[in-house]
């Protein structure tokens, strides 16, 4: 029952909760200040806009709600992370959370450059446009790189005979 007690209150639990909460709380801090940035410019500003004005707050809203999302995925694989009891139940957790995590990333590279791409189409600068295809194909890799990675892996750490468990319907 000691042992239990101080595994709770070891090192690695302690930083893992304030990483969980100080993600949380940069999460929460980036959503406010999205939606109060938003709510103010459009009851500050007239209804037709002559200078753009709309797409770019709307390319900043989604350029931060989609940092704000990948931080609260963080928040998700740390909070796994923690009430993983044995190393295996963590291995097997974090290979359920960790793949969310990976796809939100991409998800966010890939919008990332989409708007990168937008915002210089817009601004009239397509000799930039090499930066934000690097993103988008950087995305595509990990995202075939995380394929490849669940494709072999299940099988270096035993999952597969588990998989042989299940009735074949």
């Amino acid at each position: 029952m000691a042992e239990t007690k101080r595994t709770k209150f070891s090192t690695h639990s302690v930083f893992a909760w304030l990483f969980a909460l100080l993600f949380l709380t940069l999460c929460a801090a980036i959503l406010i200040s999205t939606i109060s940035t938003f709510v103010q410019f459009f009851f500050s500003s007239e209804i037709f806009y002559s200078e753009n004005e709309i797409p770019e707050v709307i390319i900043n809203a989604i350029s931060n709600l989609i940092i704000a999302l990948a931080m609260f995925e963080l928040y998700v694989v740390i909070k796994i992370n923690i009430h993983a009891e044995d190393q295996l139940v963590a291995l097997h957790s974090l290979l359920e959370s960790a793949p969310r995590f990976i796809i939100v990333v991409c998800a966010a590279l890939a919008l990332e450059g989409l708007v990168l791409v937008i915002k210089l189409i817009q601004d009239q600068k397509t000799e930039e446009l090499l930066a934000p295809i690097a993103v988008i194909f950087s995305a595509a890799t990990l995202l075939v790189a995380l394929g490849v990675f669940l494709k072999i892996c299940p099988h270096r750490i035993g999952l597969a005979e588990d998989s042989d468990d299940e009735p074949e319907t």
